[in-house]
């Protein structure tokens, strides 16, 4: 079993973890402005957790496709009393969605664990040091956008912050398959990463579901996800809502334009199937807005992955009366 550490403790992994979404924002993609504002924020993330999330990831600047970045200050001010109260009412490890050095440092002193950084370490050069020095852990995720900038699929997200690399670094990705470039940005990251001190038991690998991607792409990284844990490094995976579900299911003859409560629930029964494709092959963590829609699929992929530890009990329903 992988291990992953955080602030000295230890993930259990054992069983794949439902980490449930927390965005206190007013423009996030699926669920902008519904938890904006403390009080939903910390009645959503504490629902989440009695709904069977093992884990919480806090966002207070959305990243979706043609949003408004915010400055570090409004960032942190968004997410701060949300995570102070959020530590006092659960029990499970709390991460802070944020490329930012200094939101990353005031989360953690609020009570965060974990520093989930969508750009890698390459949108803010401070952002390894200040993990380092605390010992926080980290998710590193792949994102297309910073090495192919010119790409249709990427040009419509915003830029974070210094997350650019010149002319010979861009040369690395040029002529490799998808594949192939996730693992070469997981290289370049853990790189940057190991020379700020940060161990590899402190680190989680996200593909990057959605990021500057293709249908194509999302389905041809989801479809290698064993390539996450190839150098033994615990995998984090992102998938729920993603607009290439949406984009499948309308293909098929789904109506995605109808009511958002009945769009919402055919998106999760989307996510919920990816839920079991992840859960099935051991990622060990899976980012998901809809904790009560995924956390009966990920019991029973658990369950049959781990099959050889089951107990082996009776049926009770079928017991003699």
């Amino acid at each position: 079993m992988r291990k992953f550490k955080y602030l000295n403790k230890e993930l259990d992994t054992s069983k794949t973890i439902i980490c449930g979404i927390v965005n206190v924002t007013p423009d996030s993609f699926s669920d902008g402005g519904k938890w904006y504002g403390f009080e939903n924020a910390v009645n959503r993330g504490v629902q989440l957790v009695e709904e069977g999330a093992g884990m919480l990831d806090i966002g207070g600047e959305s990243t979706r496709p043609g949003s408004t970045p915010v400055s570090w200050q409004e960032e942190l001010d968004r997410v701060s009393a949300v995570i102070k109260e959020l530590k006092k009412r659960v029990k499970v490890p709390i991460s802070i969605d944020t490329w930012k050095s200094q939101v990353a440092k005031g989360a953690i002193e609020a009570g965060a664990d974990i520093i989930n950084d969508i750009t890698g370490l390459r949108g803010d050069v401070k952002m390894a040091e200040v993990i380092a020095e605390t010992k926080a852990g980290c998710i590193l995720m792949n994102n297309p956008t910073i090495y192919r900038p010119n790409h249709p699929s990427s040009a419509i997200f915003p830029v974070f912050g210094e997350a650019k690399m010149d002319e010979e670094e861009l040369k690395r990705y040029q002529g490799k398959t998808i594949e192939e470039q996730m693992m070469q940005f997981f290289k370049d990251s853990i790189e940057i990463a190991n020379k700020a001190g940060i161990e590899k038991e402190y680190i989680m690998l996200d593909p990057g579901i959605g990021f500057g991607l293709t249908r194509k792409e999302n389905l041809q990284l989801l479809n290698r996800m064993d390539l996450l844990h190839r150098d033994g490094y615990t995998a984090f995976v992102g998938v729920s809502r993603k607009r290439f579900i949406n984009n499948l299911l309308e293909e098929a003859g789904y109506d995605m334009e109808g009511e958002e409560a009945e769009v919402h629930v055919l998106k999760d029964e989307g996510s919920a199937a990816l839920t079991v494709l992840a859960a099935s092959r051991g990622i060990e963590v899976l980012r998901v807005h809809n904790v009560r829609a995924s956390r009966p699929a990920q019991i029973i992929a658990d369950a049959v992955r781990l099959a050889e530890s089951d107990t082996g009990g009776d049926l009770s329903a079928y017991k003699n009366k």
